[in-house]
């Protein structure tokens, strides 16, 4: 890889930045306790607590138990307290605290999370950010179940924290962490104390409706120290604020959104050096309408009004995960030796109104003019995965520490679209069968079991990885980590699609499209990260590590021309960073500048109406993200998190309508917040808490040059909080949105395609309104 100018002015500018830190750093730190820090912003976040310091925040991301400020790499905490306080439970509601991400959705339960730039867009065929709970893998790793849009938002009833380690984590975690890393850590079961809470809400959303949450804990120890069981659950509804002006089925408030789920762990130790962790997550999400509103494609103005849409079919959409993990966990001193085992279920079910294109197109054909469709769409994936490792430290008086795994996973995918309900949009009256006469001239039946549309595509992808790490310690402040790890994988592929849609599209030359295929590869990823701790306070690193994506077997459309299979897409990430704190741990400073090659892009493009993958393109990112935080008295502390990201195509990807230049879709330049809390004792237990935060996303660009883009600007919010402890009883008011931004985070064509034309609909999908709610809980 070659560096442009640019690029090599900023990481010498970032170097020479970081050595006249270490001196700042250096002369000013004294003995002192840590930081109080809780993580809510980043990696050297801290919010004051009185006089008492907090222990420093420990991750587990990197499949090591590390104090934040010594891992050398980028990682932003979030905690689950500072979450429900402010009535955050969701990526939307903290998208902005965290450097470098950001994210599209158009449905509660839905979203795409993008790390430093990392995307092809909305339409991207699989996810670029990992997700794991505790030690289990979450999601799809296939191409074939929309697993960029699949992710589990989890509630933050039963977390500890989310950490959010950026950049590619080939060697840890294998295929799919191409852009980075989201684990949520959950809450562990206490052995040896009867502990449970409670806690209720209800909000407020402007011209919406009334949400409310219910959330409860319970921890039992079976047996003291050995036997214990941690349950919780909780219910919650998102109130809705959109609505349907359709004459026919409209409804106010018609998106709102209902999500249940639980949490059940049971921990067994056997030893003071062997321990098991069964566990089971539960969480359903069910919704109404999408979180669109109808807007004109050029001035991206509502049609309708503000927050209204016009949907000729009731929508709705399902998401339901269930995980299950066993993990044993053995401490031998120097050696440590965990293994894990996970089974996923993921089942994700839409309706969606197609009136406006397959319904439109279809119109001409069945001679119903008012011809309307509803697609009854469901993915489902299975999947397996298993983890072993060994990790020693302190080898050779203390020169070497060594980590080597093995990774396994499998899963079974099924995408469907089944069939479509038919109707007259006029009326919704439904039609229970049309023909086209006109079928018969070419030879093709004028009807179909299957009606307008039947589609089915069952996928399989299985992975087997083996990696490795060392560390290797020049003295106590040196030392440098290298990592490899070589993945097989194979996917198989089948599809079958069938209905009177088809010959329509491919011209009257097929009525059914059947297709297989299989794929296989073998790929290595590597990491090098030298890390320099000038003190206690001061550390400095540099990283470089590669990531990839799973290639796979291509659907077959009928204009041929399509690669039978599409290879794997890998990047290589430049970094250097320092994490500081000084004036006697008053300051903390967490910076980083990076650099990434992304070559061999995987596409999503489309031929004779279908969709299929393609290679195609090189793009970079480059930029760098800040976290700041200063106490400057007892009870008081302020928090900035800033990000640049400049994300670009660096060739001309004509597939995805591209040219060299386009920016990447939806990563804004520049992102961040800027916070403030404040905390006092009132009388006795009883304190104050108060909280702002002012966040930002800078504009966006919908899609590449050719595809008529559409300019998003950038928006600020504003979020308040307020609470009193009174010890285990804990009473909280927030306000997030407080001046009611309206504001566009995704955007897309209601018609076949895309168009810049006055008056033509998009689907633009819209940030929550203000919302103002109450929050109590207690503790026992």
């Amino acid at each position: 890889m070659s560096f442009n100018n640019n690029s090599r002015i900023a990481l010498l500018a970032g170097a020479a930045f970081v050595a006249f830190m270490a001196t700042a750093a250096h002369a000013q730190s004294a003995p002192a306790p840590v930081a109080a820090a809780d993580g809510q912003t980043g990696g050297a976040d801290a919010t004051a607590a009185d006089d008492q310091s907090m222990p420093d925040i420990i991750v587990t991301a990197t499949k090591s138990n590390e104090r934040l400020k010594d891992v050398p790499a980028s990682i932003s905490v979030v905690t689950a307290t500072d979450m429900t306080k402010g009535g955050i439970t969701r990526f939307a509601d903290y998208a902005a605290r965290i450097p470098g991400l950001s994210f599209t959705s158009g449905r509660t339960g839905n979203t795409q999370v993008t790390l430093r730039g990392i995307t092809t867009g909305s339409s991207q065929p699989g996810s670029t950010t990992a997700f794991y709970v505790d030690e289990a893998p979450v999601g799809s790793v296939n191409a074939y179940t929309g697993g960029n849009g699949i992710t589990p938002d989890l509630d933050p009833s039963d977390l500890a924290q989310i950490e959010v380690l950026k950049g590619p984590q080939g060697t840890l975690y294998g295929a799919g962490a191409v852009g980075g890393l989201l684990k949520f850590t959950t809450v562990e079961p206490n052995l040896s104390t009867i502990e449970g809470s409670a806690s209720a809400g209800v909000n407020t959303v402007a011209k919406g409706d009334v949400g409310y949450s219910a959330r409860g804990m319970f921890n039992l120890p079976l047996v003291t120290d050995r036997l214990g069981l941690h349950v919780s659950g909780f219910y919650r509804r998102d109130a809705g604020y959109i609505d349907n002006v359709n004459p026919v089925i409209g409804g106010k408030d018609a998106n709102d959104a209902k999500i249940r789920g639980g949490r059940a762990v049971l921990s067994m130790k056997f030893t003071p050096e062997l321990r098991l962790d069964l566990s089971a997550t539960l969480q359903d999400t069910t919704t109404g309408a999408a979180n669109i509103v109808d807007v004109d494609s050029v001035t991206l103005k509502p049609i309708y009004g503000d927050l209204k849409q016009n949907r000729f079919a009731q929508e709705t959409g399902r998401v339901r995960l269930r995980l299950y993990n066993a993990t044993w966990r053995a401490d031998l001193g120097k050696v440590n030796i965990v293994s894990s085992t996970t089974y996923q279920r993921i089942f994700s079910g839409e309706r969606t109104d197609a009136s406006r294109t397959f319904g439109a197109a279809f119109a001409g054909l069945s001679g119903i003019a008012d011809l309307g469709a509803a697609l009854n769409t469901y993915k489902h994936s299975d999947r397996w995965s298993e983890e072993a490792r060994v990790t020693a430290n302190d080898l050779a008086g203390g020169i070497l520490d060594v980590q080597a795994g093995f990774y396994w996973t499998y899963e079974g995918d099924k995408n469907r679209i089944n069939n479509a309900d038919l109707f007259h949009t006029a009326t919704g009256v439904g039609i229970p069968s049309i023909s086209v006469p006109a079928y018969a001239l070419f030879g093709i039946p004028t009807t179909s079991p299957y009606g307008l549309v039947f589609a089915k595509i069952d996928s399989s992808y299985q992975e087997f990885s083996g990696f490795g790490n060392i560390r290797l310690h020049f003295g106590q402040k040196f030392d440098i980590l290298g990592g490899v790890r070589y993945a097989h994988d194979k996917q198989k592929y089948s599809q079958d699609y069938e209905g009177l849609l088809i010959p329509a599209i491919t011209g009257f030359a097929f009525r059914q499209l059947v297709a297989v295929g299989a794929e296989k590869a073998n790929v290595a990823t590597w990491l090098v990260s030298p890390r320099f701790k000038i003190s206690d306070d001061f550390m400095i690193y540099g990283r470089a590590a590669s990531g990839y994506r799973p290639g796979g077997p291509n659907p077959a459309p009928p204009s041929g021309g399509v690669p039978l299979t599409f290879q794997p897409d890998r990047l290589i990430q430049y970094e250097v960073g320092f994490k500081a704190s000084a004036m006697n741990k008053l300051l903390s400073v967490d910076a980083a500048l990076f650099y990434t090659d992304w070559n061999n892009i995987q596409v999503q493009t489309s031929a004779g109406g279908f969709n299929f993958i393609v290679n195609g393109g090189k793009a970079r990112s480059q930029g760098g993200e800040v976290t700041i935080r200063l106490q400057p008295a007892t009870g008081l502390s302020f928090g900035l998190n800033a990000a640049y990201t400049d994300a670009k195509l660096t060739s001309d990807a004509p597939r995805a309508k591209g040219i060299n230049g386009d920016r990447l879709p939806y990563v804004p330049r520049l992102s961040g917040s800027f916070t403030a809390d404040y905390s006092a004792t009132l009388s006795g237990s009883t304190k104050l808490n108060l909280g702002a935060a002012l966040n930002y996303t800078g504009n966006r660009i919908s899609d590449y040059s050719g595809n008529f883009p559409k300019h998003l600007p950038a928006y600020a919010t504003v979020d308040l909080r307020a609470g009193l402890d009174f010890g285990s009883f804990n009473l909280s008011a927030f306000a997030r949105n407080l001046t009611d931004k309206r504001a566009i985070v995704v955007v897309g064509t209601e018609l076949l395609a895309t168009n810049n034309t006055a008056g033509s609909p998009y689907a633009a999908g819209v940030l929550t309104p203000r919302t103002i709610g109450l929050e109590a809980s207690v503790k026992f």
